[in-house]
């Protein structure tokens, strides 16, 4: 992969992260929106940023560090420290999200737990292998697991609730479903990368991965976009 490749996977994403962000923004202005959905613009604006940040470390590569050549030979060559923090932002906010439109006490208490397991068993884990690693095996493999489980009881909180009968109006459903397959699709490839070595067939998984995770991100961040639109329509 040179320069050219990478700006050409990098580009349509961040365009289409930045796109989710403002079409949230003007949906918090068409609509009387909870707060979980006003944290949850924030919270694409907050991906904006680390997306716009965190592509300095491919570009320093593809350009034999002709830019940001001050972070060559240093921990922050990588931009594994950035993704680490924000990953374990990112599944604790999105547990958070489900967890504040269920109703049924003891699945919040359930998650609320987890949540604090998982923080506490990731920090434990940065500690041992370093925040300058690659991608933690215990975020990637149990944070997916705590997505999944809270969404599935989202969708047990609908199913018991008239909620159910107006879904095409809920923007929470929307963001579940494209949440739900991206993470179905990304966490076996995550899982998958921690036991390639260096080696050719190694090269093609990564190269695979890359691309998969290209499109998935196209397909969320486009969800995202196309689901505030359709229900700032039906709010307004």
């Amino acid at each position: 992969m040179e320069i050219n490749d990478f700006l050409l996977n990098l580009v349509p994403v961040n365009l289409l992260e930045l796109l989710s962000a403002i079409a949230g923004t003007f949906y918090l202005k068409r609509v009387n929106a909870s707060k979980a959905e006003k944290l949850f613009v924030w919270f694409l604006w907050l991906t904006v940023v680390v997306e716009t940040i965190g592509p300095y470390a491919g570009i320093a590569y593809f350009t034999n560090y002709e830019y940001f050549s001050f972070v060559k030979d240093t921990p922050f060559q990588n931009n594994f420290w950035l993704y680490n923090i924000y990953m374990l932002f990112s599944n604790l906010f999105y547990v958070y999200f489900f967890r504040s439109f269920l109703k049924d006490a003891l699945s919040k208490k359930i998650l609320l737990g987890l949540s604090f397991i998982l923080a506490i068993a990731v920090s434990i884990d940065f500690y041992h292998i370093g925040l300058f690693a690659p991608s933690s095996r215990v975020l990637s493999i149990f944070g997916s697991l705590l997505i999944l489980l809270s969404i599935l009881l989202f969708y047990f909180n609908l199913l018991k609730s008239s909620k159910v009968l107006n879904l095409s109006n809920s923007l929470p459903v929307y963001i579940s479903v494209a949440l739900l397959v991206y993470t179905l699709c990304i966490s076996p490839l995550d899982f998958l990368l921690n036991y390639f070595k260096e080696s050719t067939g190694n090269q093609l998984f990564v190269s695979f991965r890359v691309y998969t995770l290209f499109v998935l991100n196209i397909l969320l961040y486009l969800t995202y976009t196309i689901a505030f639109i359709i229900c700032s329509k039906k709010k307004k």
